[in-house]
């Protein structure tokens, strides 16, 4: 243990529980009657904001309304945000930490099963988790404004937006963020207190300065002062600190014509000057500091007391608030300190660095690696901080902390990361997979110059050859990366740490190159020696991927069933990690190709929503592909074709952006087919003859990547053949990709292929062949529970399905099993639930899809009494949205389109 360090105050990996801490009350706060009021007053408001520049007062009414909460009987918890907080997993550890701390548990400790249920989106969950505490709850989040990831504030969209009546949220922002309020506010639902709002009243303010009786402050002297201040609380507590100077008192009428900002500094000045010169000292000397503790401040000073400093400074209220209930570390107020900062800058530059060193040095040893980094990058020692860097990394990486790897990236100068190149390849690893192109160039041109330094003391070595494989990937030259992996030996016994991330990384490459070239049972162990290694990295991170190939590797061999339930044990376990990062994003794209494959509609709607910001700008491109165009596809089917279509214009604008002309290839053939089934053969022909005909690279015969299994560029040729009228062509064609197919074990595709075929066999009136061609892709696809590649091919289909249909039923009626199941399966694509004659004579029940959670099971019982979505969701203590949430799953999972036909279905299925 460190000198000077109490036991049990080493930093978590994931918490600084400081964050957690609301500022203490101190005396002589005036209390906002008026506006306490105000906000108690305002009962169907679930989210309120108070918004102002530095010094308005905001964290001190959070303070006030949270212990008037308190008083109420309310659950309260609070969290104090910084810029760090922009990567995703260290806002999800800290906004769980912060839900622990509300429900009873430990921060930080094991994840509670997700009592929304896994494929929940977030906000539901964090909604269900604070209703089952059956009492009010009241979230205090400060420093808004230091947010900026589109996926955090799109997660606090979606969580305001769902609010129940329990529940509030009140922030503390400085700028009025993007959450989508504008909708709240008309509706009720949200009030917003500006700055003006803010100020002291008159009245405030007088109680303010009565608090200070032995400055004996007059009410006139009062009212100069609030004429002056216009009421700006931090401005109105310099006053209070500096009346006690003549000069400042005397001068009361002449401050007239400062603005707020110059006032504020001459009263600061003043302030400074009426300490005594060891106060003085201390203050501008430990300004640079973002939180103090009293070890760090006597390491800066070379003093020994500087606790006491500390303590005497809070009592005295000058801009001081502690940080824990201990009274360990300290922050300064915002505007004091940048105050104080500027006359140190100004008066001792070289100091002032000096300062910086020592601060990183003492942050370093002590294991606070964020604050080592700034006051390095301060105090000019780039080499120091990247020497800090390339051990912190490490972990970052292997834990997907990519954005914090990217943020430092940013301000490190490139010629000190030239001679680390295990710094480099780190890097390079979050860049990556955070598809950050333009920065990766660099960066792979140090991967090719030789080493000049050796790595810095304790940080692992690493493996320039599998980060070159992840950046062929992001530039989409897939065959360059399938070789490149090809030559790394992936045997390693008992590696390291972060040899082992990589190694991990390095066997889903192989994984999926096996997979794409149809050696399935490869592609199963090498996956599975992926989560080996992954396990022992402890990076979660590759977890996802190896997951996501694993569900896509059973996919494509036709075991649907099989992959929806990889997806959904993957992502369960990525929610009880807590995690939203790209890697569950890279599962949730391949989870959401297999939920539309299954007709799982309203489950693949909401995992879309809570991943789409992630899924946009952090996969790589064929998992954003399927992501994409499953998701147009399904508002298709919800009859909301422009959805559709902005969807599919914002991936081919990513691909733009991305330099992915692959994307934007399969972008048009999802176009040219929405074209095709609406009829508009000539604008499909228009699209498809833009499309360049040269590939982007060629695949050995008969590999196909899971993004073009069941679509891809042969089966779109077929498609266009079909509606033109070239029948014979596309049956040829068919006969080459079958062939291929089944060589290759690839059932998804095959019944793709089938479906076709009997369309081109219809299309050249051949009825018969085009009957045997649809129920042999029936066969296939019915007990393996494949939907959407029916219904996808649009009306012709289903004229074919109502043509075969009699025969199905005359093997139904003969008790032949794989009759009576296609001919369920057949009223099922007819958008039927319709039972056969013999289902009805013998009573047997229909076998649901899908077992019902049971959350959805006591929805399902009122549906079936008739009961209301607002009755429901007042008798469950859960939000309608939440009530429609899990009424859409309950109907894909019925196969019903409305109320009706749920309850019939599940009537005759036995479930009511």
């Amino acid at each position: 243990m460190t000198a000077g360090r109490p036991e049990g105050d080493r930093p978590s990996a994931q918490i600084s529980s400081h964050k957690l801490f609301a500022p203490p009350a101190f005396r002589g706060v005036v209390s906002r009657r008026a506006i306490l009021d105000r906000i108690f007053a305002e009962g169907a408001v679930r989210t309120f904001l108070f918004q102002g520049p530095a010094g308005h007062g905001k964290s001190t009414l959070l303070q006030q309304v949270m212990s008037a909460c308190q008083q109420r009987g309310s659950l309260t918890g609070w969290l104090s945000f910084d810029d760090a907080d922009n990567d995703m997993r260290r806002f999800t550890s800290h906004f769980d930490a912060l839900l622990d701390g509300v429900c009873g548990d430990t921060p930080g400790g094991p994840r509670r099963p997700n009592p929304a249920g896994p494929r929940a989106r977030r906000s539901d969950a964090v909604i269900q988790r604070l209703l089952q505490l059956g009492r009010p709850v009241a979230l205090f989040l400060d420093e808004l404004q230091e947010l900026s990831n589109p996926a955090i504030l799109g997660f606090f969209r979606d969580l305001l937006e769902r609010l129940p009546d329990r529940i509030t949220i009140h922030f503390g922002s400085r700028a009025l963020p993007d959450l989508g309020l504008a909708r709240l506010l008309v509706n009720g639902r949200a009030l917003v207190l500006r700055a003006d709002e803010l100020r002291f009243t008159t009245f405030e303010a007088e109680q303010f300065f009565a608090e200070a009786r032995d400055l004996g402050v007059k009410q006139d002297e009062v009212a100069a002062i609030h004429k002056q201040t216009e009421g700006w609380p931090a401005a109105l507590q310099l006053f209070r600190l500096s009346l006690a100077s003549p000069s400042v008192r005397g001068a009361l009428g002449d401050l007239g014509g400062y603005r707020p900002r110059e006032l504020a500094d001459y009263l600061a000045d003043n302030v400074l000057s009426l300490q005594t010169p060891r106060i003085r000292e201390f203050l501008l000397r430990t300004s640079l500091l973002t939180r103090l503790s009293a070890p760090l401040c006597d390491a800066l000073l070379g003093w020994q007391d500087a606790q006491s400093i500390l303590l005497f400074l809070e009592r005295n209220g000058l801009f001081l608030r502690s940080l824990d209930s201990e009274l360990r570390w300290f922050k300064y107020h915002t505007l004091f300190s940048g105050f104080l900062l500027e006359q140190l800058r100004e008066s001792d530059p070289q100091g002032l660095r000096e300062l910086h060193s020592r601060a990183a040095h003492w942050y370093h040893a002590h294991g606070f690696h964020d604050e080592a980094m700034h006051h390095a990058i301060e105090a000019g020692e780039f080499g120091f901080a990247a020497s800090v860097m390339n051990l912190w990394s490490t972990r970052l990486v292997a834990e997907g902390h990519l954005a914090t790897v990217e943020r430092w990236y940013d301000r490190l100068p490139l010629d000190e990361i030239e001679p680390r190149r295990d710094l480099a390849v780190k890097i390079a690893y979050a860049l990556s997979f955070l598809r950050r192109h333009r920065k990766l160039r660099p960066l792979m041109e140090v991967l090719d110059t030789p080493v000049t330094l050796a790595s810095a003391p304790g940080a692992p070595s690493a493996n320039p050859d599998v980060v070159r494989t992840m950046v062929t990937l992001l530039f989409d030259d897939i065959p360059r990366a399938f070789e490149l992996v090809r030559s790394i030996d992936v045997h390693v016994p008992d590696p390291e740490p972060f040899r082992a991330f990589e190694l991990s990384a390095a066997c889903n490459v192989i994984g999926y190159s096996a997979s794409s070239s149809g050696d399935y049972e490869s592609a199963r162990e090498y996956v599975m020696l992926s989560r080996a290694y992954s396990d022992k990295a402890h990076a979660r991170f590759s977890g996802g991927y190896s997951v996501a190939i694993a569900g896509t590797n059973l996919l494509v061999q036709g075991e649907l069933r099989e992959a929806l339930e990889r997806f959904r044990a993957g992502l369960a376990e990525q929610h009880a990690d807590a995690d939203t990062s790209v890697a569950s994003a890279s599962l949730v794209s391949c989870y959401l190709m297999a939920l539309y494959d299954a007709d799982e509609l309203a489950t693949a709607e909401a995992l879309f929503a809570q991943f789409h910001d992630v899924i946009r700008e952090g996969v790589l491109l064929d998992f954003l592909a399927v992501a994409y165009v499953s998701m147009a596809r399904i508002h298709d089917a919800r009859g909301a074709s422009p959805k559709a279509v902005e969807l599919l214009d914002e991936a081919e604008n990513i691909g733009h952006l991305t330099g992915w002309p692959r994307l934007i290839r399969m972008v048009d053939r999802e176009r040219v087919r929405r074209h095709l089934l609406r009829g508009e053969r000539d604008r499909a022909q228009l699209i498809a003859s833009r499309i360049p005909q040269r590939p982007e690279f060629v695949l050995p015969q008969g590999t196909a990547l899971f993004s073009e299994d069941s679509e891809g560029e042969a089966i779109g040729r077929i498609r266009l053949a079909i509606h033109r009228g070239n029948g014979d062509e596309a049956l040829r064609q068919i006969a080459l990709e079958l062939e291929l197919a089944q060589r290759h074990g690839r059932i998804r595709r095959q019944i793709k292929l089938h479906i076709l075929e009997a369309l081109a066999q219809s299309q050249r009136g051949r009825a018969r062949p085009a009957y045997a061609a649809i129920r042999h892709a029936m066969q296939l696809a019915e007990p393996r529970g494949f939907i959407r590649s029916f219904l996808d091919e649009g009306d012709e289909v289903q004229k074919l399905l109502r043509e075969v249909y009699p025969s199905l039923q005359e093997a139904g009626g003969g008790r032949e099993q794989s009759g009576e199941g296609l001919l369920r399966f057949a009223a099922r694509l007819l958008g039927t639930s319709a039972p056969s004659a013999d289902d009805l004579a013998s009573g047997a029940p229909l076998q649901i899809a899908e077992p019902l959670t049971d959350g959805e099971k006591n929805i399902l019982a009122f549906l079936a009494r008739g009961v209301s979505n607002k009755v429901i969701a007042a008798e469950l203590f859960v939000s309608e949205n939440t009530v429609k949430f899990h009424l859409k799953n309950i109907y894909g999972k019925l196969g019903a389109g409305s109320r009706l036909q749920a309850i019939n279905a599940a009537r005759r299925m036995g479930l009511v």
